[in-house]
């Protein structure tokens, strides 16, 4: 496991939350603690995170509900569900609503810090093996050529999505205009105008999502991706 493991921790009781926060960071996780839906949803506008711990009952909505929207927006974060009721409909409904595991409360920081990394563990870490790239809040799933950012699903056309890859790909760094322009089957007719009309559609289409990254050019060597 990465020790820096970002974690989204959904969890209302002050208790609680402080005495896992505390353990889980002494275990090498990075956490964000949201008391709220409401909060939450804030943090996942801001950046991805790799595993969400999140419970039942929550103060301005239904942790259930919350889970099958994550998992629509996020089908690849592991999901660790926890609540205080022990009844075997919560487990089920939990599980249908997309949790990957459910813990009941109270419940120990080994336990819980045991099912994470379990969970951690399903997914490669090997960047090239991966079926989820991120950068800031943006999202791609090689596998599915999907695209989230801040939470929002992006309509990309095809150039688009490739485009996105490659600036997510490198990680902060710069690409230059022939790495996209190799993008295309057809380079040998393709015109500036046609980079810089992708790159305008792409800018757009993030900014109308929400995202905090934006697309930087960097005078005489090409573009790269940055959080504003």
């Amino acid at each position: 496991m990465n020790p820096a493991t970002q974690v989204l921790f959904v969890e209302d009781d002050p208790m609680i939350a402080r005495t896992l926060s505390m353990g889980l960071r002494y275990e090498g996780f990075v956490l964000s603690h949201a008391a709220s839906i409401a909060a939450a949803m804030q943090f996942l506008q801001q950046q991805a995170f790799e595993l969400i711990l999140l419970d039942v009952g929550l103060p301005d909505g239904d942790g259930i509900v919350l889970c099958r929207q994550l998992r629509e927006l996020h089908p690849d974060t592991p999901i660790l569900m926890l609540s205080a009721r022990s009844d075997e409909s919560a487990v089920v409904a939990s599980i249908e609503g997309g949790a990957d595991d459910y813990i009941r409360k109270p419940c120990g920081l080994r336990e819980v810090s045991a099912r994470m990394r379990r969970l951690l563990t399903r997914r490669p870490s090997d960047t090239a093996s991966r079926t989820v790239i991120c950068f800031g809040t943006i999202q791609m799933d090689i596998q599915r050529r999907t695209a989230h950012a801040a939470g929002t699903s992006l309509q990309l056309g095809k150039k688009e999505y490739d485009v996105l890859m490659l600036l997510v790909r490198a990680n902060g760094d710069a690409i230059t205009r022939q790495q996209i322009l190799d993008q295309f089957e057809d380079s040998n007719i393709i015109y500036d105008r046609t980079i810089d009309s992708h790159l305008s559609h792409l800018r757009r289409k993030l900014k109308d999502a929400g995202a905090v990254e934006r697309i930087v050019a960097i005078y005489g060597v090409g573009y790269k991706l940055e959080s504003a």
